[in-house]
């Protein structure tokens, strides 16, 4: 698992505007509580490195919420699955393209997130980005050898086990959340 020397765990997932980079602020500044409410999840990186006894975690992005689900039911599972992708021929543009378009008419959410890791190590910087139609349309990235981060997405599977997800606008999250005994 990939640690920086203040021991933080880093997240599974490049995320832009993840508050990886900041965390060590904000965890000073965390309420004590049974539950972490983290409205705009991004990578997770606060859910990865707070110790609550609960979470909730949240993002309006559906696509990572449903990544996030598949690896809490099974991790083992998932990294098995999603390690096919992480191949040589993969790393081309035309396979790239390929695989982006039937991630775009998938319904198959195994796969669906499974390729969603895939985008986000080989795209282009780790863009998550959606057209008007609502099709994924991150370009290519050209790594020589993008990194399967199996290590962080087993750290992050043990933070999942106590964690409710949901894919809700962040207003629509606060009005629904109902106060756990012991939070703020």
């Amino acid at each position: 698992m990939k640690k920086k020397r203040n021991n933080l765990v880093r997240p599974p997932l490049k995320w832009a505007g993840s508050k990886y980079r900041i965390l060590e602020e904000i965890l000073k500044r965390l309420p004590k509580g049974s539950r972490l409410v983290e409205p705009f999840a991004g990578s997770a990186s606060l859910t990865l490195n707070s110790e609550y006894p609960n979470y909730l975690i949240n993002d309006a992005n559906n696509d990572l919420i449903t990544f996030y689900k598949t690896i809490k039911t099974n991790v083992d599972d998932f990294i098995d699955y999603s390690k096919q992708f992480f191949v040589d021929e993969n790393n081309t543009e035309e396979q790239f393209y390929l695989l982006r378009k039937i991630f775009n008419i998938t319904s198959d959410q195994k796969l669906k997130s499974a390729l969603f890791l895939y985008f986000n190590k080989f795209g282009y910087n780790g863009l998550c980005r959606y057209n008007a139609s609502g099709k994924l349309n991150v370009p290519f990235g050209r790594y020589k050898q993008p990194y399967f981060p199996e290590k962080e997405l087993r750290a992050l599977s043990l933070k999942l086990v106590n964690a409710k997800l949901s894919a809700l606008d962040f207003e629509k999250l606060f009005k629904s959340a109902k106060q756990v005994k012991g939070s703020r």
